[in-house]
C-alpha cells in the first residue's frame, strides 16, 4: 500500500518482499569493555600475604601485631650461661638467677614472669621464665603469656635434645659453641612456625586469676636504693633462712626486715640500673593458678613502693591507692637522712594492716 494514496503498488510490494526474503546479515561489534574492567575499583582481590621473614640478627626480632623478641636466653640454676641470642642483654640471664633465688627461697614457688615499664613512652616489656631439670629458659620482648610459655616449651624442649647425658656445667668452650650454633637454627625454625603459621591460631587474651582477694605480707619504702620504711606483715607466708637465736622477737623481726629489704632493694637497683626500666611487678608461681609477687610503684622525688603480696595481681592498685594519700604526704622532698618522718608512717601502717591485710575491701575499718 502506498503511503500516501493508499493505493496497492506492485512494485513497492516486490522491494518489500525481497527484503524479507533475503535478509541483510547484521554486524556483530567486539565490546570494548569487559567484566573486570566494569568493576574495576569497585572489588578489590585479595592478595596472598607474603610471609614474614624473621631475622636473628637484628637487635629486635620482629613478629606480627607488633609483637616482637629481644633475647632469648638459657642459664642453669647453679648460673652457667648456656646460650644468648643478643649479647646487649646478657644482663638479664644473671639477673634471671638473681630473681630465681628469691623466689625458690624466700617465696617458695618457681620464677614465672616480670614486668617492666621503661621510662622512654611507659612502655612496657616482659620477661617470662621457665625451669626444667635445673635448666633455667629466658624470653624477652613484647608478647602475650601464652606465647611466651609456647616459646619457652619448644626451647625446652630442642635444647634437651642437644645435650642428652651431659652435664650443663661441665661443657668446654667448643660444645657450647656446637651447641649455641644448632640451638640458632632451631630458634630459627621455631619463631618462623610461630610468626607465619601459628600466630593467628593463638589467643592473646590473658588467663584469669582464680583468687579474688590479694594478701599484703610486706611492704617497704626506699629513696635511691636505701630503705626508709621496711614493714613485715605476714612472715608465717615467707620462707626465711635461719638468722641465728634472738631473745627479743621484735630483733627477729628487724632483722628479717633488714634482709627482705635488701635483697628487693638489690633487685630493683640490679634491674634499674641494666635494663632502663622499672620492674612493676615480678610474678613466683606456687601452683595452678596460684601466685606470688613482688610489686614496685614509683613515687615522685625517686621513691619507691615496694610491695610482696599472694592472690589477684588486679587488685594491686586499689590496695596502692588506698596507700597514696599517706605516702605522698612524706615524699614531697628528696630524702636527706631524716628518719622521723618515715618511722611515724611505719607506725601506722603497721597498724592499719593489724586490722586488714586481705584486701578486698579496701580499707582499713
Amino acid at each position: 500500500m502506498c503511503p500516501r494514496c493508499r493505493k496497492f503498488l506492485p512494485t513497492l510490494f516486490d522491494l518489500t518482499t525481497e527484503q524479507e526474503v533475503n535478509p541483510q546479515p547484521k554486524n556483530f561489534e567486539t565490546k570494548a569493555t569487559t567484566l573486570s574492567s566494569k568493576l574495576k575499583d569497585k572489588v578489590r582481590v585479595k592478595e596472598k600475604e607474603k610471609p614474614l621473614i624473621i631475622s636473628l640478627d637484628h637487635d629486635k626480632i620482629k613478629l606480627k601485631k607488633g609483637e616482637y623478641v629481644k633475647l632469648i636466653g638459657i642459664t642453669s640454676t647453679e648460673r652457667t650461661q648456656l646460650y644468648c641470642s643478643n649479647n646487649n642483654y646478657s644482663y638479664l640471664l644473671e639477673l634471671t638467677n638473681n630473681l630465681d633465688f628469691i623466689a625458690t627461697s624466700i617465696l617458695g614457688g618457681d620464677l614465672d614472669k616480670m614486668l617492666l615499664i621503661t621510662e622512654e613512652k611507659e612502655k612496657e616489656e616482659k620477661c617470662q621464665f621457665y625451669e626444667k631439670n635445673n635448666i633455667i629458659y629466658l624470653v624477652y620482648g613484647k608478647f602475650p603469656d601464652k606465647i611466651g610459655k609456647w616459646i619457652l616449651e619448644q626451647m625446652s624442649n630442642n635444647f634437651s635434645e642437644l645435650i642428652p647425658g651431659k652435664d650443663v656445667e661441665k661443657l668446654d668452650r667448643f660444645e657450647k659453641y656446637e651447641i649455641g650454633i644448632e640451638f640458632k637454627k632451631r630458634i630459627y625454625f621455631i619463631l618462623n612456625e610461630y610468626a607465619n603459621k601459628l600466630q593467628e591460631v593463638f589467643t592473646d587474651q590473658e588467663i584469669p586469676y582464680v583468687e579474688d582477694t590479694i594478701r599484703i605480707d610486706y611492704l617497704g619504702l626506699s629513696s635511691m636504693s636505701i630503705g626508709v620504711i621496711s614493714l613485715l606483715i605476714g612472715e608465717e607466708n615467707l620462707n626465711f633462712e635461719s638468722l641465728g637465736e634472738f631473745e627479743n622477737p621484735e630483733e627477729e623481726k628487724e632483722m628479717k626486715e633488714s634482709m627482705l629489704t635488701a635483697k628487693i632493694e638489690a633487685i630493683a637497683a640490679n634491674t634499674q640500673g641494666n635494663t632502663g626500666a622499672t620492674p612493676r611487678w615480678i610474678a613466683v608461681k606456687l601452683g595452678f593458678q596460684k601466685y606470688r609477687f613482688l610489686t614496685f610503684k614509683k613515687y615522685k622525688n625517686d621513691y619507691f613502693l615496694s610491695m610482696l603480696t599472694e592472690g589477684n595481681l588486679g587488685k594491686i592498685e586499689k590496695v596502692e591507692q588506698l596507700l597514696d594519700p599517706k605516702i605522698d604526704q612524706i615524699t614531697t622532698m628528696v630524702f636527706s637522712g631524716n628518719l622521723k618522718p618515715f618511722n611515724e608512717l611505719k607506725i601506722t601502717l603497721a597498724e592499719n594492716f593489724s586490722k586488714r591485710k586481705k584486701f578486698p575491701p579496701f580499707n582499713f575499718n
